[in-house]
């Protein structure tokens, strides 16, 4: 089992209301593409002003590329040009949604072991790897 960190940018996807209002959701995969499997825990991260990790979520199938109709998160997409319809995307069903009490990059950054999040220093990709201390850190936090 692998773990990894989802990003989302709420200025071309509305991603706390896809958070909200579904249970699992479609998200790109731009990076790690054959490394993914099924049954891997995602931290799903909102980019901005108040980034942080706002989900933990596992992946229920494997990256594909999907037509327009099967990807469920279409009406939350802002900007439909970022949408990027011909890159794979991997199912993620949501296990535990953190939407009032994120764990946000502020704080994260004097932590002992999350500070180290990829994401953190480098936040212009869509998926990063996370390592077990990482994961473990997470759910000692928001369990």
């Amino acid at each position: 089992m692998a773990y990894w960190l989802f990003q989302g940018n709420p200025r071309y996807h509305r991603v706390l209301d896809a958070v909200r209002e579904q249970t699992e959701m479609p998200w790109l995969v731009t990076r790690y593409r054959d490394q993914l499997q099924v049954g891997d825990g995602v931290l799903i991260w909102v980019a901005g002003e108040a980034a942080g990790i706002y989900a933990i979520a596992e992946i229920i199938h494997l990256p594909t590329v999907l037509v327009p109709d099967q990807i469920s998160d279409l009406p939350y997409w802002r900007d439909p040009k970022r949408l990027r319809a011909d890159k794979p995307r991997c199912q993620i069903r949501f296990i535990r949604k953190l939407l009032g009490q994120p764990l946000r990059k502020l704080e994260l950054r004097f932590d002992g072991v999350l500070r180290d999040l990829e994401v953190i220093h480098t936040p212009s990709r869509t998926n990063f790897k996370v390592d077990l201390a990482q994961w473990l850190r997470v759910h000692q936090l928001k369990g």
